[in-house]
């Protein structure tokens, strides 16, 4: 088994990743961590041609120092192929490797998962392909009327999700 935790990579540090460490380092559990790029945002950097991976993990988290990713095809000096599915779930496990480098360091039992698509299925998705102990996500509050007109992932993973969710409310 293992704890998943699903990162946003908006805030860093994050308290899903630290509380997903946490609950992994109490059951003596491996720690995932998934971060999922929408597919609308996937398909803007794909027509952008982004010369670089880093410019696209740059819109999640603009705090952290990224290391270099070389081009959207892993090819030193560039190319002119298009930005890809494969190259794009690099980066997006790129961005929970930071976020949890950067909020909980070095691990020894953690993977970094990355996906493309719609957030709640994505994760929904890998919750059930690696059957956790326990699913950690973020989530803030919000109004009735707020969560009708946004929706709300983590409402969505709530409702939907077999397994045990933990949510950790973000501050603001």
């Amino acid at each position: 088994m293992a704890v998943l935790a699903a990162t946003d990579g908006t805030i860093v540090p994050d308290r899903v990743v630290e509380t997903g460490a946490e609950l992994a380092e109490q059951f003596g559990e491996e720690l995932l961590v998934l971060h999922v790029i929408p597919r609308d945002v996937f398909e803007s950097q794909r027509k952008s041609s982004v010369e670089s991976t880093s410019d696209l993990a740059l819109t999640f988290a603009p705090e952290i120092t990224y290391r270099e990713l070389g081009d959207q095809t892993g090819e030193p000096g560039g190319s002119d192929e298009r930005y890809s599915l494969e190259a794009a779930q690099r980066d997006a496990a790129g961005v929970a490797a930071d976020v949890t480098e950067e909020t909980v360091g070095d691990l020894e039992k953690v993977s970094y998962l990355g996906r493309i698509g719609d957030v709640t299925e994505e994760i929904l998705a890998v919750a059930n392909a690696e059957n956790p102990r326990y699913l950690v996500v973020g989530g803030r509050k919000r109004t009735p009327v707020g969560k009708a007109i946004f929706g709300s992932v983590t409402q969505s993973v709530l409702l939907e999700s077999d397994l045990p969710v933990v949510t950790v409310l973000s501050d603001g």
